[in-house]
């Protein structure tokens, strides 16, 4: 996990790699809702662990993310 000069946080799991864009996140809770164990904070940072969860429940999530600021690097 990395957050790039443009503010994105980027993350490698075995499975896919997801985009969080902080500037555009609304922070509706709809990821840490959905799918606790993938999208979480911790010692306040958002931490994406894309191995904990299948690619299938990880994409519905991330389609489901009102700001758009999750997105998935194909």
């Amino acid at each position: 996990m990395q957050i790039d000069a443009h503010n994105f946080l980027l993350t490698e799991g075995t499975k896919m790699e997801v985009k969080w864009d902080q500037d555009v996140c609304s922070h509706a809770g709809v990821c840490v809702n959905s799918l606790p164990k993938v999208f979480k904070v911790e010692d306040g940072s958002f931490v994406i662990d894309t191995d904990a969860a299948s690619e299938a429940e990880i994409r519905g999530t991330v389609s489901k993310c009102p700001s758009g600021a999750l997105t998935i690097k194909d």
